[in-house]
């Protein structure tokens, strides 16, 4: 009964082997899978290490562009937000004088005589 068991149960010797051979086989895939991944692991480390050039010049240039740019863009607003306090400031100085000097040359190109001055009482 036990040989006949054996064919079918899986008992004896070539049932032993058969379990050795796919353990193996097992084993060999694991160990195959394991050799890959590692070489693909340094295939990708060498392309990685013969990139670091290429990167830092990169990574410079980027910088570069980027301080030319942020010194633009920051002297455009610092300036345009300077101008107009300064601007005000000045015009307010010296509208009233300016003013007055075009004014008086304009009666003088026209060969006229110059209003004079007229107090006038406010409310």
């Amino acid at each position: 009964m036990r040989d006949w068991l054996g064919g079918i149960v899986g008992s004896g010797e070539g049932y032993a082997a058969f379990v050795r051979r796919r353990a193996l086989r097992r084993w060999a895939l694991i160990a195959a899978a394991i050799i890959g991944l590692v070489a693909i692991a340094v295939v990708g480390y060498a392309i990685g290490a013969s990139q670091v050039d290429d990167a830092a010049s990169a990574r410079q240039e980027g910088m570069t562009a980027g301080e030319q740019r942020g010194t633009a863009v920051g002297a455009r607003e610092g300036y345009a937000r300077a101008f107009k306090h300064a601007r005000e400031r000045a015009y307010d100085a010296a509208y009233h004088d300016a003013y007055r000097t075009a004014y008086l040359d304009a009666f003088e190109k026209a060969d006229l005589a110059a209003p004079s001055r007229v107090k006038v009482s406010g409310p």
